[in-house]
This record gives C-alpha cells, sequence and structure tokens, in this order.
C-alpha cells in the first residue's frame, strides 16, 4: 500500500499501486518509456484510481459525502480515458498500462459495491422518515384498521 495525499484538500488515501510516470532520481518508475500516447492514458487511469479511491475512503468514513462532485470527476475522468483510447488496440498494451487498469477495474467493483451499500442505507432512512411523517399527520380518520 501506498499513501496518496491530494494536494488540494490534504486528504491522504492508501491506494494498493499508484506510481508516478515520470523518472525521480534515476530510479525508473511503472510506465517510464512508454510512448506518449499510453504515458497519457497511464496517468489517465491513475487519476481515475485515486478518484475512486477517495470516493471509496469516504463513503466508508459515513460522514457528510457530496456523490455529485465524484461522480462528475469520475465522469470527466472517463471521457479522457475514453477520448485517449479511442482507435487504440486495448491488446496491444504495455504491461505497465493494462496492470494499472486492472487496479483500477478492481477498485471500480469495490467502489460500486460502497455505493449500493450507502444508496440501499438511504433507501431505508427514506422510507422510514416518510413512514414517521405520514404516521404524525395522519389522525386516524383514514387509518387501514377502521370498522363501521
Amino acid at each position: 500500500m501506498q499513501t496518496y495525499t491530494e494536494k488540494n484538500t490534504g486528504q491522504s488515501v492508501d491506494l494498493p499501486v499508484v506510481a508516478k510516470s515520470r523518472s525521480h532520481g534515476g530510479v525508473k518508475p511503472l510506465g517510464a518509456d512508454l510512448p506518449d500516447s499510453e504515458e497519457r492514458i497511464l496517468e489517465t487511469v491513475q487519476r481515475g484510481i485515486r478518484a475512486v479511491a477517495r470516493e471509496t475512503k469516504a463513503l466508508r468514513e459515513k460522514g457528510k459525502i457530496d456523490l455529485r462532485t465524484h461522480s462528475d470527476e469520475k465522469s470527466r475522468i472517463l471521457l479522457d480515458l475514453s477520448r485517449l483510447t479511442k482507435g487504440v488496440d486495448i491488446e496491444a498494451l504495455s504491461p505497465s498500462v493494462t496492470s494499472e487498469l486492472l487496479v483500477l477495474r478492481k477498485m471500480l467493483t469495490e467502489n460500486e459495491h460502497v455505493l449500493k451499500q450507502h444508496l440501499e442505507a438511504v433507501r431505508e432512512i427514506t422510507e422510514l422518515l416518510s413512514k414517521a411523517m405520514l404516521e404524525a399527520e395522519s389522525d386516524g380518520t383514514y387509518a387501514a384498521g377502521m370498522t363501521e
């Protein structure tokens, strides 16, 4: 695991794989010798990994979360990735790109599971509140168990 800290928010996220695409200090990182097109794909996939990890972490913390912001960010990344991979033979991508795509796929599956749990909890809470409001407003005039 490697911890990534978002510069804008200071929020940290643990990621299973996050490799920089540029070489630092003589160390050759994942994807260092890629063609420009694959390097851009790799950078976009890694943006996606960080975005999904942030959203999943926020959902697990069960605090206030702005799902629209996360959804918009993931949509932008998907659009970028779609544009970058248009006409690209996915089977011919380098192993560094495909391994990051697999990480993204795994993280998206996990994110989907956590989102479903979150939305189910919201649905249950909404039903409880709706039922409580209806019971509080009812004076019993139209109760189901009424007899003549």
